[in-house]
Parts: C-alpha cells; sequence; structure tokens
C-alpha cells in the first residue's frame, strides 16, 4: 500500500490543534499528549490522538479533599484539513 504524504500536516502540527482543541472545551485542564499516530486506511488520511487531562474540581471544598480527576482522551484529527473528527473523554 502506498503511502500519501504531500499535502499532510505534519504530526506537531496536529497535536497543536488537538491541545487547542482540548484546552478550549476544557480551559481548566491540563492536557498530555501521549500518543499520535496516522492511519492511512479508508476514504482519507487521519490522525488518532491519545491522551490525558487533568481536570480540577469546581468545587472549593472537593479541591481540599481530592486531588484532580485524570481522564483519558481519544481524538481523530483529519490528516489533510486539519479538522477536529471527533472526540471521546473517559
Amino acid at each position: 500500500m502506498k503511502v500519501m504524504t504531500e499535502g499532510l500536516l505534519a504530526a506537531g502540527e496536529v497535536e497543536r490543534i488537538g491541545l487547542e482543541f482540548i484546552k478550549g472545551t476544557y480551559y481548566r485542564g491540563t492536557v498530555t499528549i501521549s500518543q499520535t499516530t496516522l492511519v492511512t486506511e479508508g476514504a482519507f488520511p487521519v490522525y488518532h490522538l491519545e491522551g490525558s487531562i487533568k481536570i480540577p474540581s469546581r468545587n472549593p471544598l472537593g479541591r481540599l479533599i481530592s486531588q484532580d480527576s485524570p481522564y483519558t482522551f481519544k481524538m481523530q484529527v483529519h490528516a489533510l484539513e486539519g479538522s477536529i473528527l471527533g472526540y471521546e473523554l473517559r
């Protein structure tokens, strides 16, 4: 299978797009991307991003009692356009 690389966004650019989106949605969270994978199967190439986000409690008492809740996220970014195709937070 021939991998099309012409016109693809660089992995670093895709990570920046993903970070901007997650930080814009969960603005108080601390975001870390742990894995970026390019998948070229299907109609168009897609980057799959995986990482974690720590979101502080909005309740002042909750911040004293417990630590920030860590969540994991998965995101798909169009490798040519840079648009967010979908994401999941767990």
